[in-house]
């Protein structure tokens, strides 16, 4: 079998209002990939699952509890109301768009409320959307929230670019964020998480060692793998990965 030292190197830049889906198991280094991706972006909105992210000039905004608007109009009108002002632009102050959404803990994988959220973002415009973990937004392989489709489908026409990291299969990821792609990048994973992946060289990926910044890069439209190796830049030195 190839071994990743003998892939070609990827040599070009990742662009981040490129589309890139990023799968690598715990310990995989996807979140470290990301962060260094988005490190220079102005204007950055992370969905923040697992309440534990923090990055360099980040804002956190913590959402109250959803609420249906048909069965709770006041608090669903809090729960907008929020989100509405936690993605406001401030003109004044860049780094104050580099924005950490986090839900309530009863709100993980409530499929309506990461909805809003998505919405807030593709409206925001010129915007780079990182989605942290895309099972616990709610989205499956089978269904995806409509704003995180207009995202997708539409989201270069607004500027908005879609990074989305996963540590689950690959074959449980929706359809739509696999096929749009510009990158699948893929780091450490069990052989079972990849065996939907129908590109040449993808075992290699289960050879990969964790926490040391190895990648395998697909193009949209390519078979055939590049290595990517990103170090890990002077201002995420110390940094921890939720």
């Amino acid at each position: 079998m190839t071994t990743w030292a003998e892939l070609p190197e990827w040599s070009g830049p990742i662009d981040s209002t490129d589309q890139i889906l990023c799968v690598a198991s715990t310990g995989g280094a996807k979140s470290t990939l990301l962060a260094t991706i988005t490190l220079d972006v102005s204007s950055l909105v992370v969905i923040d699952d697992k309440g534990a992210m923090a990055l360099p000039r980040a804002r956190v905004v913590q959402l109250p509890p959803w609420a249906d608007g048909d069965k709770d109009s006041d608090r669903a009108g809090v729960f907008a109301q929020a989100v509405r002002s936690g993605l406001a632009w401030h003109d004044h102050r860049k780094d104050t768009n580099r924005v950490i959404v986090r839900f309530d803990p009863a709100d993980v994988e409530n499929f309506a409320a990461h909805d809003a959220v998505f919405w807030a973002i593709f409206n925001r415009t010129h915007t780079v959307c990182w989605v942290d973990e895309i099972s616990a937004t709610g989205a499956t392989a089978s269904r995806a929230q409509p704003g995180l489709r207009a995202i997708s489908a539409r989201g270069r026409t607004r500027g908005v670019g879609l990074l989305t990291a996963s540590q689950r299969p690959y074959g449980l990821i929706p359809g739509i964020v696999k096929y749009n792609a510009t990158y699948l990048i893929v780091g450490p994973v069990d052989p079972d998480d990849v065996k939907d992946v129908h590109r040449v060289d993808i075992d290699i990926a289960t050879t990969l060692p964790r926490k040391r910044g190895q990648f395998l890069l697909y193009e949209a439209g390519q078979r055939e793998p590049f290595r990517l190796y990103l170090p890990i830049p002077p201002a995420l030195k110390g940094w921890k990965a939720p």
